[in-house]
């Protein structure tokens, strides 16, 4: 009779080691993501709302989905441009979830006096990294500069999650930069980042796999902010150029990591 017991008990301990183990990443639109190890989430620019037609927002459904069900602990926001960011509805989704927190820089932050105790504001002054424990995960905030040169004044905050032993890298609408050294600046090798969430255009360079190695080396890519107008051939083509990068195209679309 012990033995059955000892042998149950191992059985259920191993069960519950692979449910832990198990993070789902569902797709919100553009480079919206949730990351679930399906006891605590985080969404990060999952919350906004039409913003052109070369972009993919989340639909009513989805926002309600998320507001009721989904439920993320934290919001995450890179920043304030509207195909990533929307006040109305992250205000909503504070109001709804009284135990939710909110993350970005102080163009995000501003808008949420009423809620500042549960608002954390990342600082982009320089390059420095801030690590914040929201419960069983970690939150590591820095700037990462917004591409394009009309876009300087963006405050644009780069995220590391990390969530049940794994490090997610979330850059926000970034470039390699090399102009500037970003990525030597930023020095994400010493991070161990397990997954790395970027723009699509990232992929474009001929030498960008090389330059993942180099400045990231995750063990997983994944690819957003990809136009819904985006050319079938063109979408294609980066798949077969790039056969072991996720690319995020439809809402609600998962990833089991």
């Amino acid at each position: 009779m012990l033995k059955i017991f000892f042998f149950f008990t191992s059985f259920l301990y191993c069960i519950s080691g692979i449910s832990q183990e198990n993070i789902t990443l569902t797709y919100t639109g553009n480079m919206g993501v949730l990351i679930s190890d399906h006891q605590s989430s985080v969404l990060i620019d999952g919350l906004h709302t039409k913003y052109g037609d070369d972009y993919l927002f989340p639909s009513e459904k989805v926002v309600h989905k998320i507001n009721t069900q989904l439920q993320p602990n934290i919001i995450l926001f890179t920043h304030y441009h509207g195909d990533h960011f929307s006040v109305p509805l992250s205000r909503e989704y504070l109001v709804l979830n009284k135990k939710a927190v909110l993350f970005g820089a102080n163009q995000i932050t501003k808008n949420f006096s009423e809620f500042k105790d549960r608002v954390y504001t990342i600082t982009t002054k320089d390059y420095t990294k801030k690590t914040i424990d929201i419960g069983k995960i970690k939150v590591t905030g820095l700037k990462i500069n917004h591409a394009g040169k009309r876009h300087i004044e963006v405050e644009n905050v780069g995220y590391i999650i990390e969530i049940n032993n794994k490090k997610f890298l979330h850059v926000g609408d970034t470039n390699w930069l090399e102009e500037i050294g970003l990525f030597d600046q930023l020095k994400l090798l010493k991070e161990n980042i397990d997954i790395a969430i970027l723009p699509y255009w990232m992929l474009l360079q001929d030498d960008a796999l090389i330059l993942i190695k180099k400045y990231i080396n995750p063990k997983t890519v994944i690819a957003t902010h990809i136009s819904p107008k985006i050319k079938e051939k063109e979408l294609l083509d980066l798949k077969s150029r790039y056969p072991e990068i996720h690319f995020l195209t439809t809402l609600e679309q998962q990833i089991q990591l």
